[in-house]
């Protein structure tokens, strides 16, 4: 089943991850509300979007308009799409001033790299009627036109951008070491990070699978894996599969634990105290944080997650980020 992000990439993940050993609760006990863990991961998928120009929350993108340049003629019409990366492409559509569009079959589309958006139009099989693919600017027929060189907003792009989660559940039948996860929707480039959980029939509690993988096969469609122990009766296991790499998915948590440490920090002692003595009949007790005015207890490690996103984000502006020549 196909999930949000949002489902996967959550608080449970965030305090399992970078905000281990942080006491994530205020001072009258209650545990921090799940509307702060949110805020701080969206806000990390944003800030990461901006600065790398990619989407990660999938997003269905309708009526993307570029320019018709005759000179791309002869390389079968290159286009470098606004989002990326690419999931799918749902449509393509041409538009000549007010006139009617026309659609352009899906199978023209040809797209070359997914992982920065870049698409060329190779004519296929299937027939636009008095349509044509040829000199000049494509799909006009007749030579009237054949002059122009450029028409402003002539293509239209309808695709999905992103990285997509999926969700399920796999039964193990006793003595099973192995099983198979089908997805519904590839995941490009083999890039995909896979977690197997089960859940405690009494308590509710979700945790890490008794078993433990010690091998993964993966495919774009599937994914086969190996548990450790294998179950001594039928056990269901609950897996989520998300297609964020592991590079970029752990800057999402540096960006996103940033938030909740600087609040623990303020409260490791209690609200606004930064040291606490106490005595009782010549014995005393006192404790100091690095708690302060200016500096938040877990202001160290704060300050290391900073150091650690300047070395990762220029990786990931490498690897997502390409030069755009011409009208790309």
């Amino acid at each position: 089943m196909i999930v949000s992000l949002n489902e996967i990439i959550d608080a449970q993940w965030l305090s399992d991850t970078f905000l281990v050993g942080v006491d994530l609760t205020l001072d009258d006990g209650t545990p921090y509300p799940d509307i702060m863990f949110e805020t701080a991961i969206q806000s990390a998928f944003d800030m990461l979007e901006h600065t790398l120009g990619i989407k990660i929350s999938p997003m269905n993108i309708k009526n993307e308009r570029h320019d018709a340049y005759d000179w791309e003629r002869a390389a079968f019409w290159p286009f470098r799409l606004d989002f990326r990366p690419v999931l799918s492409m749902a449509g393509l559509y041409i538009k000549y001033g007010s006139f009617e569009s026309v659609t352009i079959p899906t199978s023209w589309i040809q797209l070359i790299s997914k992982e920065h958006g870049q698409i060329n139009l190779i004519a296929s099989a299937e027939s636009l009627g008095s349509y044509f693919f040829r000199m000049g600017i494509p799909l006009i027929g007749g030579g009237a036109m054949q002059t122009i060189e450029q028409i402003p907003g002539y293509f239209y792009f309808d695709y999905r951008a992103g990285f997509h989660g999926e969700r399920g559940d796999i039964t193990f039948a006793v003595d099973q070491s192995e099983g198979t996860i089908p997805f519904e929707q590839e995941f490009p480039n083999n890039e995909y990070s896979l977690r197997l959980t089960e859940t405690d029939p009494i308590t509710g509690v979700v945790s890490t699978a008794a078993g433990g993988m010690i091998g993964l096969d993966k495919d774009t469609e599937s994914a086969t894996f190996h548990v450790n122990t294998p179950p001594t009766e039928e056990t269901t296991y609950q897996w989520t599969a998300t297609g964020v790499p592991q590079d970029l998915l752990y800057c999402v948590g540096l960006l996103a634990a940033m938030l909740p440490l600087d609040i623990a920090g303020d409260l490791i002692a209690g609200a606004g105290i930064a040291s606490k003595s106490i005595g009782v009949d010549g014995l005393h007790a006192s404790v100091n944080t690095t708690s302060s005015a200016t500096n938040s207890g877990y202001g160290a490690r704060v300050l290391q997650f900073e150091r650690e996103l300047k070395v990762r984000i220029p990786a990931l502006l490498a690897k997502y980020r390409s030069l755009n020549f011409g009208s790309f």
